[in-house]
């Protein structure tokens, strides 16, 4: 046993596997790659021992740093835009009363004046009917032929149907087409004296009158 373990070739098989172990323990992959990183990091913090690890810069975080801006400044932009059309709507909303204000003010002058214009003319109308009615119906015919239409009409709704009736067959003999302007005035005259027809409301409820009994 002693001459076993003095022997040269157990010494060398020793040393060969000594050397295997070790080598094996340096050479393990997982070891190397952590020794790699540890020595990157201790590079990098050498170079700029300030800056931390996790400032780093990585394309896929910068991209989408820069797509949330791209949107904070999209979202800025529409936020004016829709103030600004919020001003501007505010102000045509403004001008909108303003000049519908007017409107009501000027629809409401016109009301008076046309008001007047009708006091004024129907007091206007009477005496005019009142001196072509005291004319003859020849001289009275001669001068509704230069009226228009409309002043003819108003006019002949002032007189009598005794003063007009003699006036309008003067007229009418001037030939066919003073004939259809006499019977457009005569129209117009009938549409003009119709009074507007009403119907009286009825009372719900209300019983009807028993008929009369006939007289025995």
């Amino acid at each position: 046993m002693i001459r076993i373990l003095q022997s040269a070739w157990l010494a060398v098989a020793l040393g060969v596997l000594a050397y295997a172990a070790t080598t094996a323990l340096l050479l393990r992959p997982d070891k190397l790659i952590a020794q790699q990183r540890a020595l990157k990091v201790r590079t990098a913090e050498k170079e700029d021992p300030l800056v931390p690890s996790w400032a780093f810069k990585n394309p896929e975080v910068d991209e989408m740093l820069a797509d949330l801006l791209a949107q904070r400044e999209a979202l800025k932009v529409r936020e004016q835009e829709l103030n600004d059309l919020a001003a501007r709507l505010a102000v045509e909303r403004q001008e909108i009363g303003i000049v519908t204000q007017r409107v009501v003010t000027l629809q409401a002058e016109m009301d008076q004046a046309f008001v007047r214009i009708q006091e004024n003319e129907l007091a206007n109308l009477k005496r005019l009917a009142k001196v072509y009615a005291a004319m003859s119906p020849d001289g009275a015919a001669k001068i509704m032929t230069e009226f228009q239409d409309d002043a003819a009409v108003k006019i002949f709704a002032q007189m009598k149907e005794s003063e007009t009736a003699p006036i309008l067959e003067l007229m009418a003999k001037d030939g066919p087409t003073a004939a259809r302007r006499v019977a457009l005035i005569s129209d117009r005259l009938r549409l003009l004296s119709a009074p507007p027809v009403t119907e009286k409301p009825k009372t719900p409820g209300t019983p009807k009158p028993p008929p009369a009994e006939a007289s025995k």
